[in-house]
């Protein structure tokens, strides 16, 4: 059983009442992803217990982060998560569905960024919550960009982590909506596994994507590269 709490350096997550725990995914976007300068405003969606927003507030300086959660335990955890922390006062949880969330908010984000439910047409849980955190019925990729597209400056990014498998489909919906992949980073979780997760992020800006791989273990099971170890140690107790 996950532990009900997770101490980082600056901060500690509570999540008791969260469908979705702690995880890699999370930790890796979170440290991953481009931060945008002072004054700026980032939306994460859903924010589960409020790990990747509260990991970019650490990040930046006077960024204000609005947090998107549609499954009403989670949105109370991450609350309690965001009070609890060194920057209550910039990051802010909203308890709502992204596609009622984009189709009636009139602010502009300079990041969107999510850790999104990936699993289609694959069998559920007893657990609703946890269903709607980990399946993609609530939120499509097709979704998350129609909405992304509605939020976005014309300068923001849209930052992500999806299964290796979806990394064509995104690819494809970055074209449609005349967006540009300008990073991309697969993650391998030892030498010699294949790729499980991508990370991108694409924006209206037009260079060419930096692409790189990353991977997390080295030869020895629980011995991380010294790459992923840097990527992290910001955050993570006995780097």
């Amino acid at each position: 059983m996950p532990n009900t709490w997770f101490h980082f350096k600056q901060f500690t997550i509570q999540q008791e009442h969260a469908a979705m725990k702690v995880g890699t995914d999370g930790v890796l976007l979170g440290a991953w992803a481009s931060v945008p300068g002072p004054q700026s405003r980032v939306l994460d969606v859903g924010c589960g217990t409020g790990l990747i927003a509260l990991m970019l507030a650490q990040r930046t300086e006077y960024v204000m982060v609005d947090a998107l959660e549609i499954d009403p335990s989670s949105a109370r955890q991450a609350l309690e998560n965001f009070q609890n922390s060194p920057w209550k006062e910039r990051v802010h949880c909203i308890q709502s569905s992204f596609q009622d969330y984009s189709s009636q908010c009139k602010s502009r984000y300079d990041l969107i960024i999510c850790n999104p439910p990936f699993f289609s047409d694959s069998s559920k849980t007893p657990s609703k919550e946890l269903n709607l955190a980990r399946h993609d019925d609530s939120l499509s990729l097709e979704d998350l960009f129609r909405g992304s597209i509605s939020l976005m400056k014309n300068t923001a990014i849209i930052s992500l982590i999806l299964p290796f498998q979806k990394e064509a489909q995104a690819m494809d919906l970055i074209t449609e909506h005349k967006l540009y992949c300008n990073r991309l980073t697969r993650v391998i979780p030892a030498p010699g596994k294949s790729t499980k997760r991508v990370l991108l992020e694409c924006s209206y800006n037009p260079d060419k994507a930096i692409e790189d791989d990353l991977t997390i273990e080295t030869e020895m099971r629980h011995v991380y590269s010294e790459k992923f170890k840097s990527l992290v140690d910001e955050f993570y107790l006995g780097q």
